[in-house]
C-alpha cells in the first residue's frame, strides 16, 4: 500500500512539474513572439521624420488660420511617419516612448469598445500581455478637441514587455532620472515632462475615493487644482516645481501595482512641446 501511495504521489509531482514546465515554454515562447511582434512594427515607423517636427516657437497658436495649417502640416507629417501602421490597422493611434526605458509601444483607441486591446496584439489575434490603449473617454484631435488629460493603460507585465518597467517608477531617485516622454499622435508630435508618480487602486464605482483614472477633462481652474492636490497627497514623487496649471495638457500612465488588491502605479507628465 505504501508503494502504491508512494507511486501514486510520484505520478502527481511528475505531472503538476510537466504543466509547470510547459507554462514556462509557453510563457516564454509568447514573450518572444510579443517582443518580436512589436519589433517589427518599430521598424515600419520611419524614423527619418524626427520626434520634434517645428522648431519651437515656429507656429504662431495666437493666430487660427495660421494654428489649423501648422496642425494640417503636423498631420501630414505625422501620417508620413506612422501611416504604414495605420493602413495595417485604423485602430492606431500613436507611438509612446519613455526615454532610457524598454518602453518604446505603439498606442491603440477604440472608442466603441474600450478594453478591445486588454488582450489582443496589433493584429487583433490573442496575446496575454495585449497593446497599451487610451481611455475611451478621452479626444485627440487638436483641431476639434484634446482631453485635459490621456489616459493610456498598459499591463505590468512580468516579462518587462508593455507598462512591466513602470515599476521602476517606484523608485524616487528614478523618477527623478527619467521625466522625458514622447507621445505622437497621429496628429501631432509630443513631449511630456514626468512630474508625478504615485500609487493607488481601482474603487468601486460607488466609492467617494479619489478616482484619477475618472480625471479626464477639467472645466475650470478649481476643477484642476483640486486634482494635483490629490495626486500630490498620493506621490512617492512630485515635482513640484515642473507641476502643470490649468490649460496644459497631461498624459497618465496607468498599470497594476500588486501592493493591494486591485492596486495601481500611475505617472502623470504635462506636454512641453
Amino acid at each position: 500500500m505504501k508503494k502504491i501511495i508512494a507511486r501514486i504521489i510520484f505520478i502527481l509531482a511528475l505531472i503538476c512539474f510537466c504543466f509547470s514546465a510547459f507554462s514556462l515554454i509557453r510563457y516564454g515562447l509568447q514573450t518572444l513572439k510579443t517582443r518580436e511582434g512589436i519589433r517589427e512594427l518599430a521598424d515600419q515607423v520611419n524614423h527619418d521624420i524626427p520626434v520634434n517636427i517645428k522648431d519651437a516657437g515656429e507656429a504662431d497658436v495666437s493666430d487660427p488660420e495660421k494654428a489649423a495649417e501648422a496642425a494640417k502640416d503636423d498631420a501630414a507629417a505625422m501620417m508620413a511617419k506612422y501611416g504604414k501602421l495605420y493602413e495595417q490597422n485604423q485602430d492606431f493611434i500613436g507611438w509612446l516612448t519613455v526615454e532610457d526605458t524598454p518602453i518604446d509601444l505603439p498606442v491603440m483607441y477604440t472608442p466603441a469598445d474600450p478594453e478591445h486591446y486588454l488582450r489582443k496584439n496589433f493584429y487583433g489575434d490573442y496575446d496575454i500581455g495585449g497593446m497599451l490603449f487610451i481611455d475611451a473617454r478621452c479626444t485627440l484631435d487638436p483641431e476639434d478637441h484634446v482631453s485635459t488629460d490621456t489616459i493610456i493603460y498598459g499591463h505590468r507585465m512580468k516579462n518587462a514587455t508593455m507598462f512591466g518597467p513602470l515599476k521602476d517608477f517606484k523608485d524616487p531617485d528614478y523618477c527623478e532620472a527619467h521625466t522625458t516622454v514622447y507621445f505622437d499622435t497621429l496628429y501631432r508630435p509630443g513631449t511630456y515632462r514626468v512630474f508625478a508618480a504615485f500609487l493607488s487602486r481601482a474603487y468601486d464605482d460607488d466609492s467617494d475615493a479619489f478616482k484619477y483614472y475618472d480625471f479626464i477633462e477639467a472645466e475650470n481652474a478649481a476643477e484642476f487644482d483640486a486634482y494635483l492636490t490629490n495626486i500630490q497627497a498620493l506621490s512617492h514623487w512630485y515635482d513640484a516645481e515642473n507641476a502643470p496649471v490649468f490649460g496644459d495638457e497631461l498624459i497618465t500612465l496607468s498599470t497594476c501595482d500588486y501592493y493591494t488588491d486591485d492596486g495601481r502605479l500611475a505617472i502623470v507628465a504635462k506636454r512641453i512641446d
